[in-house]
């Protein structure tokens, strides 16, 4: 048998040396930050052969669990690998850690699908004819929707139905070779874009409407399949649709015969703060197909996927496979180990994002305020976005341009990593196990570096505000519970051991909040504690 004992990776090796040889999301060949140890959104990394501390509070949805929380989902699998491993060194048969989609699948995936089937966002799923094809990430899940999609149009006497129609405004996956709104390299000839609500301005859902239908009544004949993202992720800054609105979208397309595909790639898995797993399911917009993807795998392997509602019979019956399928195709076993755990523990927390949302929308109003109106916020859940503003000074592009370069600096600075969009602006979304404190010490980050920003640039508050910003109406009835919970000394909260509690003091102090606050929170602990 061979030794393994020395054979370790050194973490505390750190080289950027290789890296102008690298591609990547950055631009070619530039020297990248290297990330050395991560708990939760507080990151280690090193460039410059300079080491600092960050809060990560972007990673476009990768993630869901940290600590503890990460290790449980793991552990399962960590010990399956640890089997594997004794296996191969002592030259025994090793259960696979993948097997290539021609040979067949690994054993966990039924327990897999089985934990999915809980979460399909349609009634009745017991009896639906439903399937799932298993990809890597989120722009393949797509097509695989769109793939099954257009086959059901064909086998049920449709097959002139060949075009896509994706939203005017919309990001389905790397604009080079996915659908989508961005076009930089070639005409996509498959798809049609259609109108949609823009992020920084007005709404007006009867001028929508009427475009729509105009839309369809051009086109409907054409289209097979209607793509929507119920939230947008980087496209939009993370703005909502509202609710209403998609909903007639969704009914308009189907009533024309045209199969809708919900995009939830980034808003999915109980992110949103509705309290179901989709989006969909919470807005009753009863798509044909939904896509999942980003930290079902845990934020550590790379698994996506996309569910019909109907229609698996029909594909099998007519021999008809999933055209997108590829090597790896739902081939790696840990990937499913993990996806399945965390398919199980998503619900318990569902109650927790709900709650850190209504924070979320306390903090960044305050931020908006202090900003001047530099930044327009929106989101939900623990999915949000801030727009930089294109009124005042910022009519001007390249005044908006080095505003946006400004804050990219002052957010680096003070040490903050959000996820910076091409629109302009910046999402936030952290894992869904943090705790408040650490949101309130994110929002006084922000706020540190929005205050640098508009000293720096000279920003203004214009005179017209956005008339499409929503009142926020957070109402917290907290006062007798956190006087009984200082009085015994013991937090009565059911959300305390998700640390998400803003009964007591333990994570964030009531005065740090009422700062926050501004009003919109009445909390009484300052007559406590005269």
């Amino acid at each position: 048998m061979e030794n393994f004992a020395e054979e370790k990776y050194d973490s505390e090796r750190c080289s950027s040396v290789a890296h102008s040889h690298f591609a990547g999301r950055s631009t070619a060949g530039t020297e990248l930050p290297v990330c050395l140890s991560k708990n939760g959104v507080n990151h280690v990394v090193e460039k410059n052969e300079t080491r600092k501390e960050i809060l990560s509070i972007g990673l476009a949805c990768s993630e869901c669990f940290s600590g503890p929380r990460l290790a449980g989902l793991l552990k399962k699998g960590f010990e399956y690998e640890k089997q594997v491993m004794m296996d191969l060194i002592a030259g025994k048969p090793a259960a696979p850690l993948s097997i290539h989609t021609s040979g067949g699948v690994p054993q966990p995936l039924s327990d897999f699908i089985s934990a999915l089937e809980a979460h399909l966002p349609w009634k009745d799923r017991e009896s639906l004819d439903w399937c799932v094809s298993l990809q890597l990430e989120g722009a393949s899940a797509v097509w695989a929707g769109i793939d099954m999609l257009l086959q059901l149009q064909t086998l049920r006497g449709e097959s002139h139905r060949k075009m896509v129609a994706v939203g005017a405004k919309s990001y389905h996956g790397p604009p080079s070779t996915s659908f989508g709104s961005s076009i930089p390299l070639f005409t996509k000839q498959a798809q049609l874009m259609y109108p949609v609500p823009v992020a920084g301005a007005e709404i007006d859902e009867k001028a929508l409407l009427y475009e729509f239908e105009q839309f369809l009544d051009e086109h409907s004949d054409q289209i097979g399949v209607l793509l929507i993202e119920p939230q947008w992720g980087s496209s939009q800054v993370g703005l909502p649709w509202p609710k209403n609105l998609a909903k007639q979208y969704v009914d308009m397309s189907k009533e024309r015969g045209i199969l809708v595909l919900a995009d939830e790639i980034m808003c999915g898995l109980g992110r949103h703060g509705q309290g179901t797993l989709f989006l969909s399911e919470a807005w009753e917009l009863d798509p044909d197909a939904v896509t999942f993807g980003k930290s079902i795998g845990g934020g550590v392997y790379p698994l996506s996927g996309a569910v019909i509602k109907t229609g698996g019979a029909l594909l099998g019956a007519n021999g008809k496979t999933v055209m997108q399928s590829h090597t790896f195709a739902g081939s790696s076993t840990r990937a499913l180990m993990t996806g399945t755990e965390v398919l199980n523990m998503l619900p318990n927390w569902f109650n927790s994002v709900k709650k850190l949302g209504d924070e979320m929308k306390v903090i960044l109003r305050h931020l908006e305020t202090v900003s001047n109106g530099l930044i327009e916020t929106q989101g939900q859940g623990l999915m949000w976005g801030a727009l930089v503003s294109r009124n005042g000074i910022h009519q001007d592009d390249s005044a908006r341009a080095k505003t946006i370069s400004c804050l990219k600096k002052n957010l680096e600075s003070v040490g903050v990593l959000p996820y910076f969009v091409p629109v302009g602006g910046f999402m936030i979304s952290p894992v869904i196990d943090i705790d408040v404190g650490t949101l309130y010490r994110i929002g006084e980050k922000l706020e540190e570096a929005l205050v640098l920003t508009v000293a720096e640039v000279g920003w203004e508050q214009p005179v017209a505000q956005n008339a499409n910003s929503t009142e926020i109406k957070v109402t917290l009835q907290l006062d007798q519970e956190f006087l009984a919970s200082e009085l015994k000394k013991v937090c009565n909260s059911q959300l305390h051991l998700s640390r998400t509690c803003t009964s007591c003091s333990d994570f964030v102090h009531p005065t740090v909040r009422k700062r926050f606050s501004k009003g919109l929170i009445e909390l009484q602990y300052a007559q406590f504690l005269d």
